[in-house]
């Protein structure tokens, strides 16, 4: 699983699933008969946008005309403000469209309209054959949700009149009909209103009625009046919300944007995480060396023997030992693999094709199953084996041997490593339960974290495990990898009619096919799925946003420049490991230069993070972040290598980092490799950079 983690690029992301019609506006009302703090609506597609902040004047709200009562009727020339004060119209929904209301409303100088829904307005007639089209199953209402039988003497139908049939079908009123017949009071309907299906029950004069949807929608515009400009603002409110607003006409209402910030704090958290985890992983990755540069400096202090041992370090034509490793409880990595050429053109393939299996098969649940899988793995390692290690020492535990086996991927297993396997594998599986069980885990925080955790003990694994040696074999990855984040983002819509494959395999699948107000009704339906990021990122969910989602940063993002810190960060401490050995072996203290390539590199991560984070908002859509970072990263250690007259040092690999490796893990450590390939081809009797 550490490996696959290099073929998995993913975005900068702002938004979640959208699965309900985003409330953005907000009308608050003073000087009626009720006063609310903030009725929330939606805004239409057309006219400006509301402004934000309580700063926003008021308006008196009005009737339309009684003559005009619907705003259908065409006003082609403006008139007179039918009052001094400034005004906003609510008008009903139906038999014509909303922006073609709005104009009119316009026409009659208001300063702004809100539209509000009506059972009336789901019914329709026929022009040619004068039928009565009734409202739509799932669309309109949903009987699941509530049924009654109504007299049809009670009722005016047809046609519908308001002042009449509104009053049997809807409101809490005991005039309501639909509710008192209901054999469950309409207690799963949230409107308690009903709307007529058409349907006779019975020959005994009773009509269906079933629950109406009553929830916001979105206004869209009208085509054929291209050639109008909208001036004022338009929002939607819903029937309950009407009926409120019909006790206050009169008032003053402030339409407003919904207080929202334009810049969130979780895309700075996400950028400082980001950037504090690739700098940890890069410098972890060395720990080694740290730790014996550490412990050579402890003994020289205190004149012990160690490097000062000459008959241990001998010098002929490169570094040998008589009695084997430096430190002799140092150790590489079991798995560690240093990257080559190949292994940075083969990442194309493999990335492509796993990304191009994803997009047609769209088996996602394998992938969360194994990243789970590869992450509990990495947690035991990197976080409970150290903790529960230390805990064993302080309470002097003996670390039994429980089993023995001849594996060599597995080797012995020992109490500590059954009590941290456990802890580990528990919160493992917890979190893939909530995964496939909930239906946005994202937004729980258990959820949300331990992804967080286990994301970042998989770039410290990974790091770890996986090397870079050279500045040739890092620009060959990074910009492979920089020009495949670039074709599969932004060249694949071109391609696969519209669809980005990276985004489309990101978002399991891309976004729910069905429309918002659907899925706001039934979340269940197959069409309102997808959407949800796979779990190969790092999350923060957005601070005090009503509109939710997330900032997100794909560990690809993190893993592959962060190669390239490793590598800054291993030739640094090799650097001051040579130089703490040359202090008593005598060797050329001009191979240990102390310009040094790690901090500089990281500085250039949280730029290129930056720029991405930035890009994300200039541009309001997703970014391959490493778009930014390979630029930075990579430019940044080229100018300082060139700067220093380093430069075809680092493209043909430090033989400062392969002798520190010597010194550390003993001349097996390179066992096979050949000395031009060790040295590319240069003379060994230097020990330096």
């Amino acid at each position: 699983m550490i490996r696959y983690q290099a073929y998995i690029l993913f975005l900068w992301a702002l938004g979640g699933t959208v699965e309900a019609i985003m409330q953005t506006a907000q009308l608050d009302i003073s000087g009626g008969r009720q006063t609310y703090d903030s009725m929330l609506v939606s805004q239409a597609s057309f006219g400006p946008s509301l402004p934000m902040g309580d700063d926003t004047e008021g308006h008196r709200l009005l009737l339309p005309p009684e003559d005009n009562p619907l705003l259908c009727q065409n006003i082609t020339t403006a008139i007179p403000k039918v009052t001094d004060d400034s005004f906003i119209f609510i008008i009903p929904r139906g038999e014509c469209t909303f922006e073609r209301k709005a104009f009119n409303a316009q026409r009659l100088g208001a300063s702004g309209v809100i539209i509000e829904g009506t059972l009336e307005s789901r019914y329709s007639t026929n022009e040619t054959t004068g039928e009565i089209i009734y409202p739509q199953d799932k669309n309109d209402y949903d009987c699941n949700k509530g049924r009654a039988e109504i007299p049809s003497e009670a009722i005016s139908f047809p046609p519908y009149d308001s002042e009449v049939d509104d009053p049997v079908l809807s409101s809490d009123s005991s005039t309501n009909l639909c509710m008192k017949n209901s054999p469950d009071y309409l207690a799963a309907c949230e409107s308690q209103a009903c709307l007529l299906t058409g349907g006779n029950v019975s020959t005994d004069g009773m009509v269906e009625a079933c629950c109406a949807w009553d929830l916001h929608i979105w206004l869209y515009y009208d085509p054929s009046m291209k050639s109008e400009n909208i001036e004022i603002p338009a929002v939607y409110a819903t029937m309950a919300q009407g009926r409120q607003l019909h006790e206050n006409i009169g008032a003053m209402v402030k339409m407003s944007e919904r207080p929202r910030a334009k810049y969130n704090a979780s895309a700075l958290l996400i950028w400082m995480l980001g950037v504090c985890i690739a700098a940890f992983a890069a410098y972890a990755s060395a720990a080694d060396y740290h730790t014996a540069t550490r412990e050579i400096r402890s003994k020289q202090q205190t004149g012990g023997e160690g490097v000062e041992d000459q008959e241990r370090l001998t010098l002929n034509n490169g570094t040998s030992y008589k009695d084997g490793p430096l430190m002799e409880n140092a150790g590489p990595a079991e798995e560690a693999l240093e990257l080559s050429a190949g292994h940075a053109l083969g990442f194309i393939l493999l990335a492509s094709s796993g990304l191009l299996i994803l997009f047609f098969f769209k088996i996602y649940g394998i992938v969360k199953v194994l990243y789970g899988f590869g992450c509990s793995r990495a947690m035991m390692q990197v976080i409970f084996v150290p903790v529960f290690g230390w805990v064993f020492s302080r309470l002097r535990i003996p670390n039994r041997l429980v089993v023995s086996t001849n594996i060599e991927d597995i080797g012995d297993i020992t109490m500590l490593d059954i009590i941290a396997g456990v802890v580990s594998y528990t919160l493992g599986f917890t979190w893939l339960f909530l995964a496939f069980t909930l239906r946005h885990p994202e937004s729980n925080v258990f959820f949300w974290v331990m992804q967080d955790v286990m994301g970042s003990c998989m770039c410290v694994l990974f790091l770890g495990t996986i090397k870079l040696n050279s500045m040739r074999v890092a620009t060959i990855l990074l910009m492979v990898a920089f020009f495949y984040d670039i074709f599969f983002v932004f060249v694949t819509p071109l391609i696969f009619k519209g669809q980005s494959v990276m985004i489309t395999v990101a978002t399991s699948g891309g976004p729910p096919k069905a429309d918002p107000l659907w899925c706001e009704k039934y979340p269940d339906d197959s069409n309102c799925q997808g959407g949800d990021p796979l779990p190969m990122l790092l999350t923060v969910p957005r601070i005090d946003d009503y509109q939710g989602g997330s900032s997100l940063l794909g560990l690809g993002d993190i893993v592959l420049p962060g190669l390239l810190l490793s590598f800054a960060a291993r030739l640094d401490a090799a650097k001051k490991l040579l130089a703490a050995v040359s202090a008593s072996s005598r060797l050329d203290n001009a191979c240990c230069s102390h310009n040094t390539y790690f901090g500089p590199s990281v500085v250039a991560y949280a730029i290129g993070l930056l720029m991405a984070n930035a890009a994300v908002y200039l541009m309001s859509m997703g970014q391959p972040a490493l778009l930014y970072l390979v630029p930075m990263t990579v430019g940044t250690i080229s100018f300082l290598g060139w700067r220093r007259k380093e430069l075809m040092m680092l493209w043909e690999g430090p033989k400062i980092i392969r002798t520190a490796d010597v010194l550390l893990y003993g001349p097996e450590y390179y066992e096979g490799v050949s000395q031009d390939e060790d040295t590319g081809g240069q003379d060994n009797n230097n020990l330096g950079a």
